[in-house]
């Protein structure tokens, strides 16, 4: 099932493992948690297995439009305005979707024999305006309009993934760069669907 690292709201100490104390700050983080839990629960009360996934700021190709990446891209092909949160002093650990899928698909050979929860992440942070920087070599200039941070926003997200390598031995993450490429690449074959 679906998790978030938003389970774990703000945090000052990284990198963020499965044995840390979840907190979240918004609604959305409050969900997940409550989804681990009864998963945990059911799991005790009816010997289920269960995985929970802690999936970190995924992006790429048929990603969901109103996440960072893909609405950077869709204000810089369209010429709209994007509005920046925190003047972009936010970091985030991003992780590729094939790079999900890898994964997901190397975990249903795994055996599993109690409730479970993995990160899903590069474990490699990276500054907002770092990738704006970077997407902004390939693509038109954006119209960026800074504003102050939103209350439910985490400034940080990192994730520890060494449990999941663990599990899964000698999986290789995809390069940034190469990923947000792979997705830029993708949002100009597809740019008509953002209409």
């Amino acid at each position: 099932y679906a998790s978030s690292s938003s389970v774990y709201g703000d945090s000052k100490k990284f990198p963020l493992n499965e044995l840390n104390k979840i907190n979240p700050k918004n609604i959305y983080g409050l969900t997940k948690k409550i989804n681990e839990i009864s998963a945990k629960t059911y799991s005790l009360s009816n010997k289920i297995q269960y995985i929970g996934l802690r999936f970190f700021t995924v992006f790429g190709e048929w990603g969901r439009p109103d996440m960072f990446i893909l609405k950077l891209l869709n204000s810089s092909f369209k010429n709209r305005k994007f509005y920046l949160n925190n003047n972009g002093n936010h970091f985030r650990d991003f992780t590729y979707i094939k790079d999900v899928i890898s994964i997901i698909l190397k975990l249903r050979k795994q055996r599993i024999f109690r409730h479970e929860v993995y990160n899903i992440c590069s474990n490699n942070p990276v500054g907002l305006k770092k990738i704006i920087s970077f997407i902004g070599k390939f693509t038109p200039k954006t119209k960026i309009i800074l504003r102050r941070k939103q209350l439910a926003d985490i400034f940080k997200t990192h994730g520890d993934n060494r449990k999941i390598l663990n599990k899964i031995k000698g999986f290789k993450f995809t390069q940034l760069n190469i990923s947000v490429l792979n997705t830029i690449k993708w949002y100009k074959k597809y740019q008509s669907l953002f209409d």
